[in-house]
């Protein structure tokens, strides 16, 4: 029971929060796709796809059932849409001087580095 009503519900988040309710419209594309093949018995699929989804659209007859296909349409409250402002970039000019260099002597550099350590970092000791 809780797996049908998982399923049930990640449906319902896919169809409604996404694109995949286009899914939904495919026989319309297959009612379609029969009609222009009584028109035209030479049409193949490849060609119908190319006539309804690429190039300009076109107004005709059956307009309003080319835009009932699939992917044809969407709806623009279904999902999200982001927008970016960007501002307008801005010429910097500026000049880099040069370096100033500070020299400065270390204190104690010829002690070995382990013996430094050794003081600073020890086991804990039991008492």
């Amino acid at each position: 029971m809780k797996k049908w009503a998982a399923i049930f519900l990640f449906a319902v988040y896919v169809f409604g929060a996404t694109d995949a309710y286009q899914l939904l419209k495919l026989p319309l594309f297959v009612k379609h796709f029969v009609k222009h093949r009584h028109e035209q018995p030479g049409i193949s699929l490849t060609d119908f796809i190319k006539e309804h989804y690429t190039g300009e659209i076109v107004i005709d007859d059956d307009f309003k059932q080319d835009m009932q296909l699939p992917f044809k349409t969407h709806e623009s409250e279904c999902c999200l849409t982001a927008a970016t402002l960007l501002p307008q970039p801005i010429e910097i000019n500026h000049t880099i001087e040069e370096p100033v260099i500070i020299e400065y002597t270390v204190l104690n550099d010829d002690v070995p580095l382990h013996m430094v350590t050794r003081s600073i970092f020890q086991p804990p000791k039991t008492a």
